[in-house]
């Protein structure tokens, strides 16, 4: 059982990650944004958060970082909303290699990949 926790997801992300973890058993929490998540005192105990990114809310590789340093023991899952996926992607994924972010998924997501994303991502290691 992994604890999860899902920051500023829309509804068209939260029923996907509900079609991704059918049948599993993972405790999980919903956060409206970065700051509302921080507040919260479970981030050293946290396994895996997914975070949406949306490029019209003025989002950018601060709100990365600051989500790396926030979370720094749990795998990260990106779902990034960005206007134009490709000029922007380029860019995007060379921040989120540079912040070992494990996961970065361009919407639309499917949900098989979804599925497959947040399995790989918590059999990888914990983070130091």
């Amino acid at each position: 059982m992994a604890n999860i926790l899902i920051i500023n997801a829309d509804e068209n992300l939260k029923r996907l990650i509900q079609l991704a973890l059918p049948g599993m058993e993972h405790f999980i929490q919903h956060s409206g944004s970065l700051q509302m998540a921080r507040a919260q005192p479970v981030s050293s105990k946290l396994d895996l958060v997914i975070s949406r990114l949306v490029a019209e809310d003025d989002q950018g590789p601060e709100d990365l970082v600051e989500l790396r340093t926030a979370f720094p023991t749990a795998r990260l899952i990106i779902a990034a909303a960005l206007h134009e996926p490709a000029l922007e992607g380029e860019k995007f994924q060379r921040i989120v290699r540079e912040l070992r972010i494990e996961y970065c998924l361009l919407e639309p997501i499917e949900t098989g990949t979804m599925l497959q994303t947040i399995k790989t991502a918590l059999a990888l290691p914990k983070r130091p």
